[in-house]
């Protein structure tokens, strides 16, 4: 019997975008495999291609595009599925611009995914699985470590989901028509996650959501959780992204001042920094008050680096209000920023209601005084850190030598230092270690001599 006449197939999953679509793949992995199918590493040895996508910039497209057609070339018995925000949002335009697709799967259908292979493979028909439900969350489908180490076999951070859609409907998001609406998992599952990935020997957790803050499971809120949590796991960090500055409790303010294991990082999108431009957003607070958060946290977390996300070029921007955005960076002296010009999103209320009247040009040169300055305040910040002793958590061999480690601090900043012990480098992945900061550049930290620590 040939391979494409089996029942069980091996399946290929390519994944673009966020952390939430990285740890959907693996959710997508457990549930094919409960259903009996293999998966494998080589697109070449496949039988389904799944490519898991993104829906938020233009760019993201672009490479799923010039992915299948790169595989539409060579597609031969093997079937091909496109999962994600990208499907979700695109829906039948995209079997007609992509005609190598055989079908496509929302972020609320992956538990028919399964079905949906069967369906492809017996029957000469494509199919649309596309249906968002306020009641999918996924319950009991989470990954076990064992897939979680497939992919990340360093065992040193997992990701967990906690919420999944969005409620706020920024005007220039997709995220709300895609994954739908908020939907938060119980506290007890999270915990179960979390735990499980402890016991596997992962030391740090970033736990994921569209707008964690405003996570809500029964009458349990966020800052419920990071207490369970602390309460009753012992993975040694806890990270999370992405809040929304709208809506940030003191109470969780308080844990991160006072809780070691609570990890000193918060990823805060600004977005823009002048008011008229974020009420055009539809962000729900002003260039001051987000200020004033970030001013508040400095002042009470000690050693907390701050990351952000900015648009440029949203339409109406003028030269003046870019002006605004870029004195609220400067005020705010983030360590790090990931910033875009805007690109319109099929759906979103900014493409419906707002004209995309700022030049591409002036766009970019925009985008790139930006870029400029924050590159400038990334090594400022950086160099704060020289002549600081720091505990660092092992993460990995460094890219450009075999001799160094790269690990990160619980503030998340990068740490490079040298590995000047007999043995393997890689058995000091995962473990904490002592370094004094000798240099810095924008991105990173670098350590001198460092002394591994027991625990």
């Amino acid at each position: 019997m040939s391979n494409v006449d089996r029942k069980l197939k091996r399946v290929y999953i390519e994944t673009y975008g966020c952390q939430m679509n990285e740890y959907d793949s693996l959710m997508a992995e457990s549930i094919l495999e409960k259903a009996g199918h293999s998966i494998t590493r080589s697109e070449s040895q496949a039988d389904v291609i799944l490519i898991n996508t993104c829906a938020v910039r233009e760019n993201a497209h672009q490479k799923v595009f010039n992915k299948l057609e790169q595989y539409g070339y060579h597609k031969g018995h093997r079937r091909i599925g496109v999962l994600g925000c990208m499907a979700q949002n695109l829906g039948e335009e995209l079997l007609r611009t992509a005609p190598s697709v055989d079908f496509l799967s929302g972020p609320d259908s992956y538990l028919q995914l399964p079905e949906a292979i069967q369906h492809v493979f017996e029957k000469e028909e494509k199919i649309l699985h596309l249906a968002l439900s306020p009641q999918v969350n996924y319950s009991g489908a989470e990954p076990p470590p064992s897939v979680h180490l497939r992919s990340s076999p360093s065992r040193v951070t997992g990701f967990v989901t906690i919420q999944r859609g969005c409620d706020n409907f920024c005007t220039f998001c997709v995220v709300p028509y895609t994954r739908g609406r908020e939907k938060s998992r119980p506290i007890s599952e999270i915990t179960a996650e979390v735990r499980s990935l402890e016991n596997a020997g992962y030391k740090a957790v970033v736990l994921l959501g569209q707008n964690v803050n405003s996570y809500l499971a029964g009458s349990d809120t966020f800052a419920d959780l990071i207490k369970t949590l602390l309460r009753e796991t012992s993975i040694p960090r806890i990270h999370f992204t992405s809040p929304h500055p709208k809506d940030y409790p003191e109470e969780l303010i308080d844990l991160m001042a006072t809780e070691p294991r609570f990890a000193p990082q918060a990823h805060i999108p600004l977005q823009a920094g002048n008011d008229e431009v974020l009420r055009r957003m539809k962000r729900n607070y002003t260039s001051a008050s987000f200020l004033s958060l970030i001013h508040k946290m400095r002042d009470r977390i000690p050693g907390i680096a701050f990351s952000t996300d900015v648009i440029v070029g949203f339409p109406g921007e003028t030269r003046e209000q870019f002006q605004d955005t870029l004195n609220v960076m400067r005020e705010a002296d983030f360590d790090s920023a990931f910033m875009f010009a805007y690109s319109q999103r099929k759906g979103t209320i900014a493409a419906r209601r707002y004209p995309d009247d700022v030049p591409a040009d002036e766009k970019q040169q925009r985008l790139q005084q930006l870029i400029a300055e924050q590159n400038e305040r990334s090594l400022r910040k950086n160099q704060e850190w020289i002549g600081r002793r720091v505990e660092i958590l092992i993460e990995n061999i460094s890219r450009r030598n075999d001799r160094e480690l790269s690990g990160r601090l619980s503030n998340g900043k990068q740490v490079v230092f040298p590995f000047l012990g007999s043995g393997n480098p890689a058995d000091s992945i995962g473990r904490f270690a002592l370094a004094t900061i000798v240099s810095a550049s924008s991105a990173t930290l670098r350590g001198d001599r460092a002394e591994l620590l027991s625990r």
